[in-house]
């Protein structure tokens, strides 16, 4: 009996475990059922269309999100202000374009069915489920031209023209020029921002910086251009030039704030005027020079007289101007000396010397000092006074000597033996023909403008003297 009522015990566990069993199984398979049914309309958890979440969301709901997101959708226009400087230009808006876009459904209902919600179980192993699907769009690009037109910063008035770089104004502090930047200014090119912008907004780009693309009219010439680079090279190499004269004991710098002003550029070339430099060098030797100018002398017996100059220093204006210029266009820094056609004893004001033939013609006596020494002195005859043929006062330099030279006139020719020319005919030399000299001969007998000297005195003063040795002749 016991037994029996045990048998029927197990049975009735048995059937229990099966019905509660049974009960499991049908649940699970309504909630898998009912869940595959879910997702049969719905998407995925996870699942991402271009970039939008759109988890659980059903066909309508999906779409309606998808397209909503391309409505809100604005672009952001980065470009440059009167001033050359980037800013925001302004935003692109659906209604600035009149957006359009074309419903998703059937891309959509594609992924839903190939998403198969009967195999919804994926996603206890899949978390993302991600899809790109093309955006069919337009735009009214008659109306985004109007919206860009009417922006402000594309106003005729707003706007700047580009400028060309340039070689800037001198720097008196740096002593040379430089190239001033060009400007892009912000003339926009209208039609390439109407299609770049039509074409950002369809794409949903971050934002259109219109820099990036060549929007804007550029100036011809930049800081890169090697024309632009080589003449400032050749300007400021002029500039570079330093040259420290000696004129003949008086000093002279040529450098930058010299050579400046000097400079002009014509359409950007750089040009010297070669002109202002002969003008320098022409005034700079009329301060200098000596030749020809009056000067006093102090005779050996103590009287001070101003006498007419045919000695000295005389700049050879031409030739040292050509220097001069080929010196500045090489950039060159030296010391220097100008070209001179006649040169003098000694530099300075006071360039005779220490060693001069001094002509007394008043009392008709002649000194030969070297080094500051009266070295010979000695009685001449000099110019015929009674018929103009007067020796001319004044202060020469030796021409140039020679022995046994003839010395021709109108009516003569005669043969002297030591030559020593220093105002054209007129120069000293020996007279063998006289046996006096000195005293008043000169007055009614004279010579024709020479200074007549004894022999033996001509020709130790030949030994001494040379070319442009000082010859100082005076009346008192």
């Amino acid at each position: 009996m016991s037994e029996s009522k045990e048998k029927d015990g197990r049975r009735r566990v048995i059937r229990w475990v099966v019905i509660l069993a049974a009960v499991v199984f049908l649940s699970i398979a309504v909630i898998y059922i009912a869940v595959a049914i879910f997702y049969q309309a719905h998407f995925y958890p996870g699942t991402v269309i271009n970039r939008v979440p759109c988890g659980s969301l059903d066909l309508e709901s999906a779409n309606t999100l998808l397209v909503n997101e391309r409505y809100q959708y604005e672009l952001p226009i980065r470009g440059l202000n009167y001033d050359g400087e980037e800013e925001l230009l302004g935003i692109l808006s659906r209604s600035d374009v009149d957006l359009r876009v074309q419903d998703y459904w059937q891309e959509l209902q594609q992924i839903l069915q190939d998403q198969n919600g009967f195999l919804w179980v994926r996603i206890l192993f899949q978390k993302n489920f991600a899809y790109d699907i093309p955006t069919v769009e337009t735009i009214d690009e008659e109306k985004l031209a109007q919206v860009l037109d009417s922006w402000e910063v594309f106003q005729k008035e707003n706007q700047r023209s580009p400028e060309n770089a340039r070689i800037g104004e001198y720097s008196t502090k740096l002593r040379r020029y430089e190239i001033v930047p060009e400007k892009i200014g912000n003339i926009p090119k209208m039609d390439r921002i109407r299609r770049l912008a039509g074409e950002a907004f369809l794409a949903h780009e971050e934002q259109l910086r219109l820099q990036d693309y060549d929007c804007y009219s550029k100036p011809r010439i930049t800081s890169e251009d090697e024309t632009l680079k080589k003449r400032l090279e050749t300007v400021n190499r002029w500039l570079s030039t330093e040259i420290t004269y000696d004129w003949h004991g008086t000093q002279k710098i040529l450098d930058a704030d010299t050579i400046q002003p000097w400079i002009s550029f014509l359409r950007g070339k750089p040009l010297l005027d070669e002109e202002a430099v002969s003008e320098y060098v022409k005034q700079t030797a009329k301060e200098t020079d000596t030749y020809g100018k009056n000067r006093w002398f102090t005779t050996t017996l103590g009287v001070e007289l101003q006498l007419p100059s045919a000695y000295g220093w005389k700049t050879d204006r031409a030739a040292e101007t050509e220097a001069l210029l080929a010196l500045i266009y090489e950039g060159s820094v030296t010391d220097r000396e100008p070209v001179y056609s006649v040169t003098a004893a000694a530099s300075g004001e006071d360039d005779i010397g220490d060693s001069y033939v001094e002509a007394d013609l008043s009392n008709q006596h002649l000194y030969l000092y070297v080094d500051g020494e009266i070295v010979l002195e000695t009685d001449f005859v000099s110019g015929n006074m009674s018929n103009g043929n007067y020796t001319p006062a004044g202060i020469y330099g030796l021409t140039y000597k020679t022995k046994n030279a003839i010395l021709r006139g109108d009516n003569y020719a005669t043969p002297v033996n030591y030559w020593m020319p220093f105002n054209g005919n007129v120069g000293m030399h020996d007279a063998t023909w006289r046996k006096e000299f000195g005293g008043d001969i000169f007055l009614t007998n004279g010579s024709h403008g020479c200074i007549n000297l004894p022999l033996s005195m001509a020709k130790e003063i030949y030994q001494y003297v040379s070319k442009g040795f000082p010859v100082i002749c005076y009346y008192y």
